[in-house]
């Protein structure tokens, strides 16, 4: 792999684009949030593949957490 910063994938785009998901409101299911950050990754054409978990705080009683991972490859 050449060691040039076009042949990877921009994180910081990834990240903006992610906190535009977050802005534009509540969304229900953890499921909806992971799917739609991954939709929103191969906006970029190098990622050939994103695994996302999101995690709601405090969502069970006696739970730090709960969430939902999911792993999605290029169309």
């Amino acid at each position: 792999m050449e060691d040039k910063l076009e042949k990877v994938v921009d994180y910081a785009s990834i990240e903006q684009r992610i906190r535009a998901i977050i802005a534009k409101g509540h969304i229900n299911l953890a499921e909806t949030l992971a799917e739609r950050i991954a939709e929103t990754s191969f906006d970029d054409p190098r990622v050939k593949s994103a695994r996302v978990r999101v995690e709601k705080l405090h969502a069970l009683p006696g739970a730090e957490s709960a969430g939902v991972e999911i792993e999605r490859n290029r169309p």
